[in-house]
């Protein structure tokens, strides 16, 4: 068995660089971006929404996904629904560390560097994963997805697309088999809103997967001191 630890071909990171105001401030710059967007697109369908019909539609199929009947429950089976596909993943995670005759411990903990470590550095890292998870949702499964889903004759088709940007937009970072679970929750929260969930469902999906991803898991997979 591989006994050295496991490197991908990614850009190494530090938990300074990821975890500091400017996270936030990206966050802040994407919100302003789709509400530009949006304000655009209002606009143009007020002035002349009969030239317009596949505006009209996007911003239909974009408000309808802000609508829920019970959001306090969207919000607890969205939880749910995170915390178990974090736990799915980490279960095809240790397979491909079996698989491969790869050291388990040091494969599950190749990408610790990214952790946030200080406490200002967790603070940071969970302001980011709340306002980065809702802002991505938004951006991704609302604005995107609802754009191109009507060009295709299936959901999934639509979701590939849209999940292979997403995924390769974290590659650089998290390295290949990061990158392929990234990949598969995106085209699981695709599923999710193409089959009526609402937006708030997908959101505390993404918000708990990264939660679990930076806090919680790793206290179970805790690395033994050498």
């Amino acid at each position: 068995m591989d006994n050295e630890p496991q490197h991908e071909n990614r850009i190494e990171i530090t938990p300074e660089q990821l975890w500091n105001v400017l996270g936030m401030i990206q966050q802040a710059v994407m919100l302003i971006i789709l509400f530009f967007v949006y304000v655009v697109v209002s606009i143009i369908i007020a002035r002349s929404a009969s030239v317009h019909p596949g505006l009209v539609s996007w911003m239909q199929n974009l408000q309808n996904l802000f609508h829920s009947d019970n959001i306090p429950m969207d919000l607890v089976w969205g939880a749910l629904a995170g915390f178990g596909l974090a736990l799915f993943l980490s279960v095809l995670d240790t397979l491909v560390a079996v698989i491969g005759k790869k050291n388990v411990r040091q494969w599950l903990h190749r990408t610790d560097n990214m952790l946030p470590v200080t406490r200002v550095q967790k603070r940071w890292a969970l302001s980011i994963s709340l306002s980065g998870s809702i802002i991505e949702e938004i951006m991704f499964r609302g604005f995107i997805y609802m754009a191109i889903i009507p060009l295709w004759s299936h959901w999934i088709w639509a979701a590939l697309l849209l999940s292979a940007v997403f995924s390769l937009l974290h590659a650089g970072v998290q390295g290949f088999w990061s990158t392929l679970w990234i990949f598969i929750i995106s085209v699981f929260l695709c599923y999710f809103i193409a089959h009526g969930r609402s937006l708030y469902f997908v959101a505390m999906t993404h918000v708990i997967i990264n939660i679990s991803n930076l806090f919680i898991l790793p206290l179970f997979f805790k690395k033994r001191d050498e």
